[in-house]
Order: C-alpha cells, then sequence, then structure tokens
C-alpha cells in the first residue's frame, strides 16, 4: 500500500477501527431485550473495552517502533477479526464481553501503530497533516460507525449479525492491503530514539482517546 495513496489509506484503516468500536453501541438494547440482563452488566462490558484498550496503548503502544509497523498492525486487524467474528456468533453475554475485550485491545494496538504509521507516511510539503487526521479521524470513525450501525439494525436484515459482517469483510481487506513502511527521516530533524516515540505516541493517544470512548 505504499505509494501516493499510502497516507489516505492508513487514514480510512484508522476510521475503520473507530468505526468498528462503536458498532456494537446500537444493539445493546438489542442484546439486554434478547438476554435479559441488567444495566450493571452492561456497565462491565463498557468498562472491558475501555481496560483493554488502555492497556494494549500502554503495553503494545511501542512495539511498532522495534517490530516494524506491519506485524504489528497485522496483529491488531487479526484481533479485530477475531473479536468480529465473536460478535457474530455471539449469543450470550459472555461471549459479547470477550469480543468487546478483545476489540478494545485491537483497537488501542492499531491506533498507536497507525498514528506513528501517518506520520512516517506524511508529505515533506503538509507538515502538520498527520496530527490533523489522527485528530479527525476517531471522531469520524466512531459517528459513522454508530450512524451506519443504527441504520442497519432499524432497516437491514439480520441486525445483530450484517453490520459485524460487512466490518469484517472490510477488516479483510485492511488486512490484506496493511502498509509495509520503514520510519523516515525527515530532514532536518535528529531523530528520537525508539523508546522515546514508543513512550510518546500512546501518551498522546491515551490523552486523546479519554474523549472518544465508544459507548
Amino acid at each position: 500500500m505504499l505509494g501516493k495513496g499510502a497516507f489516505s489509506a492508513v487514514a480510512a484503516v484508522f476510521v475503520l477501527f473507530l468505526a468498528a468500536s462503536s458498532s456494537p453501541s446500537p444493539l445493546y438494547a438489542v442484546y439486554q431485550q434478547q438476554w435479559q440482563f441488567t444495566a450493571w452488566v452492561l456497565t462491565v462490558v463498557f468498562a472491558l473495552y475501555v481496560v483493554g484498550m488502555l492497556g494494549s496503548l500502554l503495553v503494545i503502544g511501542a512495539l511498532s517502533d522495534y517490530l516494524g509497523r506491519r506485524p504489528v498492525l497485522a496483529a491488531a486487524i487479526g484481533l479485530e477479526m477475531v473479536a468480529l467474528a465473536l460478535f457474530l456468533s455471539a449469543g450470550n453475554v459472555f461471549v459479547l464481553s470477550v469480543a468487546r475485550l478483545l476489540q478494545g485491545i485491537a483497537t488501542g494496538a492499531a491506533t498507536t501503530t497507525l498514528s506513528a504509521t501517518l506520520v512516517d507516511l506524511e508529505p515533506s510539503h503538509a507538515r502538520g497533516r498527520a496530527g490533523v487526521v489522527t485528530s479527525v479521524a476517531p471522531l469520524t470513525g466512531l459517528a459513522l460507525g454508530a450512524l451506519g450501525s443504527g441504520v442497519l439494525v432499524e432497516f437491514g436484515p439480520a441486525p445483530t449479525r450484517l453490520v459485524y459482517a460487512l466490518l469484517f469483510g472490510a477488516m479483510a481487506l485492511a488486512r490484506w492491503s496493511s502498509p509495509s513502511c520503514r520510519r523516515r527521516r525527515h530532514a532536518g530533524r535528529e531523530p528520537s530514539p525508539p523508546c522515546v516515540r514508543g513512550a510518546r505516541c500512546p501518551t498522546i493517544c491515551a490523552r486523546t482517546s479519554s474523549r472518544w470512548y465508544p459507548r
């Protein structure tokens, strides 16, 4: 996926991950009606996503500086696909909870890696574009995911399955076309040590993510 459209493609994957993370929200009322669980159980499901995401941001955030962007992103996409498969087959709250936890871990790993990849691919003539995208993409993805899921739940067939099937297909496409890029040094800029880059990215993402936890 290297080339002229690489930056835009990575931004699209960023949006896709956040769309997937908000897609279960319109379905919670359906699950609650079908499985008869309490509001307290629903709060636990919310919390599992947050725990998974924050843990991933803190633990996995620096790995792409050492292992490379592609392996970490591929693993995040793979884990997201596992979570979506669990959503597809969920028949009880336990499976839903596991799916949400795995989705949080995958989203945390993906957002840090995708943010770093956007910096790597940022055009030299458009400094600051990566920062704009990493601020806008999460909000765009969350809105599209919740809105699209809500429309499919209301008007589409198989309301608890269709949205996840579509997202699974989109993730499979993203996995096939995931970027294989090297960290790039901008002219006139001293490279940061890997530990500094790795520490900075999850910190920024954690600060930003506190504003867009999907419900």
